[in-house]
């Protein structure tokens, strides 16, 4: 392995004597970074400038070299490969299912950008013999670039043959990516097809012809977060710039979105206006570029929005609304009628209002809709269920009819629009993820499941409670040997989210727990710790909000609480706890580390923020300031400086080890954020690690495109937390 293929380019390092120069600029004579004032770390915010590439690029080859030379290291790099050549049906490899056809995003060791791949499907439903008709790595060697296909489970083909589809590739992972039409059936891209320079574009078929699109090129309105906000209806050949604007958001809206629903022959487009991450303006657009603002109440939950059956457009309240005349409660799904006019409120009915104790998580992530049908998550506690409601025309009808055992989850993965059949997704942290077909009436069939990569016999899942410093027990999963180590001996790591709603899902080895690496660490006898705190989605939006803005504090809180159970119970002691996250995670795991030192021996920073009086600044924050606060308002500044890991770095303090993650192409958070927390820990004398890939965006910890860096991330956290392994 050579470290310089796969980290940090220098193709976009100056010439080794600029290199030298910036370095001696920085370096005292002892080789460890000056202490700055904080003001003067903000140089290592330009993703692309000289100087903080130079930077990056001098702090991971030293990380690298020093993560390499660790015992065990070059065992753990081959476990990693083998475990990464093991076959797996990953999230990608989910068939979605388009009338006809299916299609797939298939991604392994050999291929970790993926091969899109089409099926014909047999009479059961179930896909049939797989076809690949792109290969994403090829396609960007012919370039000269890394492209990747950016798959969020839903291609946007066109119906009623989706024969023709709308790819995002992204250069480097980037979030900004090329539109481009793909004919499916011929296996290449439309010649004269629609397409687009790389952008945050969004865009959507009205019918064969045209196209609705949201896009951020040039001097094109933008939303604060840097999305497009004028929504254009683009025909077949017209320039993209000459296609008219039919509707513009507000430049301080956080983002705009478009979508489509309804059966083909009617098609309209939906566009979605989120004033911020809790109000939102739902709009359809006809293919003539008629706009309706529909009569739905503008407080929805941001993950339980825009799921649409050929009749129904499916969102959910964040707060108790008036709908019929009647106080409807907060957590209810609501179904608008697209046959309805905009101006006709009978068109909103209710669908579902959560009984006490029960909550619809992110509904985005977990559930879709058929045909005829809406197919949600319900959790109660920790226990995972799905259900279905449907329509007679006047009531729906809602029935559970998948439940999870305990420690297991389901999750509905996409559903044939042009009829009733769902994928589903049962996985678990001790089972490996199952995918299987569900048709109304027929017994489920199974597509694929996954092989363990791990004895999960020698392993046990418990649920615990901590209780928070004003007295909220806070849920915990706790994921251990059967055959426990020594009180207060158990290596543990410890994970959550916290925000935005989001719950944190279980899951096996997938990329929210570092992907294979987990499972070695778990056949090494360690554990796994994910709490359920405020902030996060698993007790509705009443517990999302408990921890927005100025409560933020509470999240972290509640996060201190389950790690001190878990040392007042001997389940390990701070030398075996290490903690990390990711994106808001790794600010989660970042201010845990800052703030509370004595809790944790290590700490995984991966494509965090950390500097949280710049994050509007950087990236795409600006869409957040709703969830964190405006640090532009004095009250909530003072609030964000008390916890913002980067300000709160100090001399003297007896830090854990650090080791801290990014990409220089994440334009999601912007890689500053983990740059000025390295160099403001190392100026300190912490130890830190750092390392920054070139490519792989805001997902840059996925084992299978860059398995060096997750080898050193398992490497860091067995040498820091197991040393006698």
């Amino acid at each position: 392995m050579i470290v310089s293929r796969n980290l940090t380019s220098r193709r976009l390092l100056p010439s080794a004597a600029a290199a030298f120069a910036v370095m001696a600029a920085l370096l005292a004579p002892s080789g460890r970074a000056l202490a700055q004032p904080v003001e003067e770390w903000q140089w290592l915010e330009p993703p692309l400038e000289a100087h903080p590439l130079v930077w990056a690029a001098t702090h991971t080859d030293a990380a690298a070299k020093a993560l390499q030379a660790l015992p065990g290291y070059a065992a753990l790099r081959e476990e990693v490969a083998r475990k990464l050549s093991v076959e797996r049906s990953t999230l990608d490899g989910a068939p979605v299912l388009l009338g006809p056809r299916a299609l797939r995003l298939k991604r392994d060791a050999a291929n970790p950008l993926g091969l899109l791949q089409a099926a014909p499907r047999r009479e059961d439903g179930t896909p049939g013999e797989w076809k690949t008709v792109l290969d994403v790595a090829a396609l960007g060697k012919s370039e000269g670039k890394k492209l990747q296909l950016q798959w969020f489970g839903d291609p946007g083909c066109l119906p009623p043959r989706y024969d023709r589809c709308l790819l995002r590739l992204s250069d480097q992972g980037s979030d900004e990516a090329a539109l481009r039409e793909f004919d499916v059936e011929a296996g290449a891209f439309v010649a004269g097809g629609f397409t687009t320079p790389p952008s945050r574009t969004f865009a959507v078929y009205l019918d064969r012809d045209t196209l609705l699109v949201a896009h951020a090129l040039g001097d094109a309105p933008k939303t604060a977060a840097g999305w497009g906000a004028a929504v254009r209806l683009w025909k077949r050949g017209e320039p993209l710039e000459k296609a008219r604007v039919v509707y513009t958001a507000q430049k301080t809206d956080a983002i705009l979105m478009v979508s489509a629903a309804g059966p083909a022959q009617a098609r309209r487009g939906i566009v979605l206006r989120a004033i911020d991450y809790s109000t939102f303006q739902l709009l359809t657009v006809d293919r003539e570029g008629r706009v309706e603002v529909l009569p739905i109440p503008a407080k929805l939950k941001p993950f339980g929005l825009q799921a649409a059956s050929e009749r129904h457009l499916f969102v959910q309240l964040a707060e108790a609304a008036l709908v019929g005349g009647a106080t409807v409660p907060a957590e209810s799904i609501l179904a608008w009628d697209l046959r309805a006019k905009a101006a006709d409120a009978t068109g909103l009915h209710v669908v579902y209002s959560p009984a006490a104790g029960e909550v619809v998580p992110e509904w985005v992530m977990a559930g879709t809709a058929t045909r005829t049908a809406a197919v949600f998550p319900l959790q109660k506690g920790l226990s995972h269920s799905l259900a279905v409601a449907r329509s007679d025309g006047t009531n729906w009808t809602v029935k559970a009819f998948v439940e999870a055992p305990a420690g297991t989850d389901v999750r509905a993965l996409g559903a044939d629009p042009t009829g009733e059949d769902l994928v589903i997704q049962s996985v678990g942290f001790l089972q490996p993820a199952k995918l299987e077909l569900y048709r109304p009436g027929t017994p489920a069939k199974t597509i694929s499941a996954d092989p363990a990569l791990f004895d999960g016999s020698r392993l046990v899942v418990e649920t615990r409670t901590a209780k928070a410093a004003d007295g909220t027990p806070i849920s915990y999963w706790l994921v251990k040997p059967r055959q426990a180590a020594a009180p207060g001996e158990t290596p543990t790591l410890i994970t959550g989210y916290g925000a935005f709603g989001v719950s944190f899902p279980i899951g096996y080895a997938d990329e929210f727990y570092g992907g294979v690496t987990m499972a070695s660490w778990l056949e090494r006898g360690g554990a796994l710790v994910v709490p359920a705190i405020r902030g996060g989605g698993e007790g509705g939006e009443a517990w999302h909000r408990a921890a927005m803005r100025e409560k933020r504090m509470v999240s972290y809180g509640d996060f201190f609480a389950v790690a001190e159970d878990l040392l007042a119970t001997k389940v390990t002691r701070r030398e075996r706890l290490g903690v990390f996250g990711m994106s808001n995670g790794g600010l989660l795991a970042a201010v845990a580390a800052t703030q509370r030192p004595d809790l944790f021996g290590a700490a995984v920073i991966d494509v965090p923020l950390t500097d949280m009086l710049r994050f509007p600044k950087m990236g795409m924050g600006a869409a957040w300031v709703d969830e964190y606060g405006n640090p532009e308002d004095a009250a909530m500044r003072e609030v964000l400086l008390k916890y913002s890991p980067f300000h709160n770095v100090k001399p003297g303090v007896a830090y854990p080890a650090f080791f801290v993650t990014v990409s220089t192409h994440d334009n999601r958070v912007g890689p500053g954020h983990a740059r000025k927390l390295a160099g403001r820990l190392e100026s300190v004398g912490a130890d830190v690690y750092y390392l920054e890939e070139q490519g792989g965006g805001h997902g840059v910890s996925d084992a299978l495109q860059h398995p060096d860096l997750m080898a050193m991330r398992l490497a860091f956290l067995v040498a820091k937390l197991m040393p006698s392994k």
